[in-house]
């Protein structure tokens, strides 16, 4: 077997590709289509019963009878360049099945490993751990069967978790909401920075395929880390949905309207429509309000005093001629437009808009005064 750039060339001149893969994967998938070009009869005929996790199991359980390796006494870390050996040999299994629709049978795997492994020793340290990681491989995959289909008897996964007993939360003394006993998350979020570009296509492809981009995102994450060997398995997702025979995009988020800081809140000052502003009076001005407003509140019968005085054009009454102590605030809002029309009056006047507003509350005062019988 001699190697030219990214592929491995056979002694049959049969050339195999590499990319993505391990060395050693590459050779056992290599050695696996010499085995189909071959002789067909070493694999199992594609049925409909025959899925992944029927084929990891009966990998797992042949092996297991017919080498019966015994657990080899190695170094920690002799054991974990074993194990990724072991985890580069289920990616090239895995590849074979999904994209190339190959399920070599147990007699043919054996064969395989040991055309890789240097030494019989090394092939079976490479099948216990191979077994190993195929029983960690089976539970994953059954763990995702169980999210298509159901646990039960078919019936659909709840979606919804059950309630706990009390007796059962970590705390029993707080509430179930408190971060002690809180059920431990299904799924965690992770800080991703993408280029615009790249965030575009992956939009696009979502869109097509019908998913949301963070499922996109999930399955490449997983597929990433299956052609490494690793046990990731995803359940199905659910269809897109269909309309008239043809198939229907998830609803979008609303965007949100234009304003003039989108990156601000939307409650921000800048993205407000009006404009909020506080205004301190005196205990006694304070008093002689609360007598004329009646059943109104403070704030709208400010705003029916600021209103009327500027519509009448009227002018400013004196200013009380002892200090007072202003110790009682009113909230007041105004369009923004009007309150800058406020503002310009106040500076005409050479007054802050403060105590322009106290002088226009004393004028709707007399004013009250002069109308009332």
């Amino acid at each position: 077997m001699d190697e030219a750039g990214s592929y491995i060339r056979m002694s049959d001149d049969l050339i195999i590709s590499v990319s993505k893969l391990s060395k050693l994967g590459a050779a056992y998938r290599a050695y696996v289509f010499r085995a189909k070009k071959i002789d067909a009869e070493g694999f199992f005929v594609s049925a409909l019963h025959r899925t992944y996790p029927w084929y990891v199991l009966a990998l797992k359980n042949g092996l297991e009878e017919c080498v019966k390796p015994r657990r080899p006494l190695l170094s920690e870390a002799r054991s974990e360049a074993v194990k990724l050996s072991a985890r580069q040999t289920i990616a090239a299994i895995r590849t074979l099945f999904l994209d190339d629709a190959l399920a070599p049978n147990v007699p043919l795997v054996i064969a395989a490993l040991k055309d890789i492994a240097p030494t019989p020793l090394a092939f079976e340290r490479l099948t216990y751990y191979l077994i190993a990681e195929l029983q960690v491989h089976l539970a994953s995959a059954l763990l995702a069967d169980d999210g298509r289909r159901g646990a039960v008897g078919g019936k659909a996964t709840p979606l919804r978790r059950s309630a706990r007993d009390r007796s059962a939360l970590p705390d029993p003394s707080q509430p179930a909401w408190a971060t002690m006993n809180r059920a431990p998350a299904k799924k965690v979020q992770i800080p991703c920075r993408i280029d615009p570009a790249i965030k575009e296509l992956i939009g696009k492809d979502a869109e097509t395929q019908g998913m949301s981009q963070s499922r996109w995102l999930e399955e490449a994450i997983a597929e990433k880390l299956q052609r490494q060997g690793y046990a990731v398995e995803l359940p199905k997702a659910g269809k897109p949905q269909e309309k008239n025979g043809k198939r229907t995009s998830r609803p979008r988020r609303t965007q949100r309207r234009s304003i003039p800081e989108p990156d601000k809140s939307p409650d921000a000052s800048v993205n407000r429509a009006d404009q909020p502003t506080t205004v301190r009076v005196s205990k006694a001005l304070m008093s002689e309000i609360d007598k004329a407003r009646g059943k109104q509140n403070r704030s709208r019968w400010m705003n029916e005093a600021v209103t009327a005085f500027v519509g009448e054009n009227a002018a400013l009454p004196e200013p009380p001629g002892t200090p007072e102590v202003l110790s009682e605030p009113i909230g007041l809002r105004f369009d923004k437009e009007f309150f800058t029309e406020i503002s310009g009056r106040a500076e005409k006047s050479g007054e802050t808009v403060s105590e322009w507003f106290r002088r226009v509350a004393r004028w709707y005062l007399e004013e009250n005064q002069r109308d009332s019988p």
